[in-house]
């Protein structure tokens, strides 16, 4: 049992217990790496909208410096020389930047062992707070996704929109966080032996001492050090950070058989091979050597449905650029993808999916008629098709709006539809990744949903949607997401224009 998964045991037995709060320190914790530096990298990039901004951008990476470096000390009088770099800033334009380092940075550096243990103390009933002493503004993007409403941080003071220039005491540092700490404790009328408290820091030491149960984090050497005195708990992540070499050699790996697939297709129809056969070689070999080389495993629940009915209309969630190789390896012939014209564009990439016959779907175009008819000929030609009728990724996985494309599909051809859950792609590459990570890949195949129960396409779009959500342990989607777009179109919709262009392979 790794140390994780006897964690994950230990929050599960606590549950139901006395009240609890379990507090998540930010950086490298439950992100790898340090905010601050997307922050900075962001404020640089977009320095000639913000001029003050430029002025704070070296006094940010200072701050990351000595978080990196070093502890305690002058981190009171870094975070101050910051707040009057802002002086006069716009609170929009800051609160902008952290939204831009989280899509372009943060998003993908979110620890997997860390989304676990979250979820694990959201089961057990435990409350969820983040305990930083970054500003919200770092803080807040990862707490949306994650679900957790209760942030304690570095606070800067703001008038008429815009920082003064000082911090508002007491700084989330130090005894600063056991006095915020202590604060949401009462709060939630739990004592300070109830909690829990993760970090990688020794600046975090005066918490983790007064918290019943303190746990290491991916621990600097110092708090290492008094982790293994006090018998603490101690957890490494990997799942994020830095590659290892294996890593790397499996990414290039897995690239260099992709341009070989391609290469090897072209010559296939080069030498005048069915298109239909050069397809379907092009797809075994995409699926089984790049999944070989990506060091993928899998577990496969309800396989025979994958070969029960076809031609079938195959839907699945999408979570990583990755699905498409995991689909390849598990459909193997006789299949068509139906992929966002943008995909056309990308180099190899564009040129592989030709080769495997793909319908490329541009979602700006208002007239899908000829997207429609070539759908159908595919389904009429005995050839099933591939859809992800969310159209795009989350960052944790987490099930997006469905579109009715596959449905409607569906029930015009006469052909079944054949759900396929994946429950964890985005553990080898996940959303803005660019390294493979190896991982055992989970995958749940559902029975055949016959054309003829589609008795009303909203309905069904609707169940499979929710469906998904349940096995994948994630709460349906709100009612007003839904709304626009599902329950807004009749059920007689024709589908000719943007919301058919939505439901394809992304």
């Amino acid at each position: 049992m790794t140390a994780l998964d006897h964690q994950l045991q230990t929050i599960a037995a606590a549950s139901g217990a006395q009240p609890a709060v379990a507090f998540f320190d930010l950086d490298r914790t439950l992100i790898a790496g340090y905010s601050i530096l997307a922050v900075a990298r962001e404020t640089a990039q977009q320095g000639a909208r913000h001029g003050r901004l430029r002025q704070a951008t070296k006094v940010a990476q200072a701050i990351a410096k000595h978080r990196i470096f070093s502890s305690g000390g002058n981190y009171h009088r870094l975070v101050k020389r910051t707040s009057k770099a802002l002086t006069g800033v716009s609170e929009a334009a800051l609160r902008e930047i952290g939204e831009q380092a989280y899509r372009k940075h943060l998003a993908k550096s979110l620890y997997r062992e860390a989304v676990a243990l979250v979820e694990a103390h959201r089961a057990a009933g435990h409350k969820l707070a983040i305990i930083s002493a970054a500003s919200r503004y770092q803080i807040e993007p990862v707490a949306r996704v994650l679900g957790i409403d209760e942030i304690h941080c570095t606070r800067l003071e703001v008038v008429d929109g815009r920082f003064t220039g000082q911090v508002i005491a007491p700084m989330c540092f130090g005894e600063g966080k056991v006095l915020a700490a202590q604060r949401s404790a009462r709060k939630h009328k739990a004592t300070m032996d109830n909690c829990w408290f993760y970090s990688d820091s020794s600046d975090d030491l005066p918490l983790l001492r007064k918290v019943g149960h303190p746990v290491a984090v991916n621990p600097s050497d110092k708090l290492g050090a008094h982790a293994r005195t006090k018998q603490w708990p101690q957890l490494s992540f990997s799942t994020r950070g830095l590659p290892s070499v294996e890593n790397v050699a499996r990414t290039v790996l897995t690239a260099q058989s992709i341009v070989g697939t391609t290469a090897f297709g072209m010559l296939s129809k080069r030498f005048g091979r069915s298109p239909y056969r050069s397809a379907n070689q092009v797809t075994r070999l995409f699926g089984d050597i790049g999944s070989a080389f990506a060091g993928l495993d899998f577990e496969i629940e309800g396989l025979d449905h994958l070969r029960q009915q076809r031609p079938a209309i195959f839907v699945f969630n999408h979570q990583s650029l990755l699905d498409s190789m995991v689909l390849a390896h598990l459909l193997r012939e006789d299949v068509v993808a139906m992929c966002k014209q943008e995909m056309a564009d990308i180099p190899v990439i564009g040129r592989l999916l030709r080769q495997a016959d793909t319908i490329f779907v541009d979602r700006d175009e208002s007239d899908q008629r000829q997207v429609l008819q070539r759908a159908l000929e595919v389904l009429d030609s005995g050839r099933s098709l591939v859809i992800a009728p969310e159209g795009s990724r989350s960052t944790l996985g987490n099930i997006q709006p469905f579109k009715h494309g596959a449905f409607f599909l569906a029930r015009k051809a006469g052909v079944p539809i054949v759900p396929i859950v994946l429950h964890n792609v985005k553990d080898a590459l996940p959303n803005g990744g660019l390294l493979i990570r190896p991982a055992t890949i989970r995958v749940t195949v559902l029975p055949p949903i016959a054309a003829r129960s589609i008795d009303n396409i909203r309905n069904a779009c609707h169940e499979l949607e929710n469906t998904y959500a349940q096995l994948l342990g994630k709460s349906a989607l709100a009612s007003v997401p839904y709304a626009l777009n599902c329950d807004t179109l009749p059920d007689s919709h024709r589908q000719t224009g943007r919301e058919f262009a939505d439901s394809h392979v992304a």
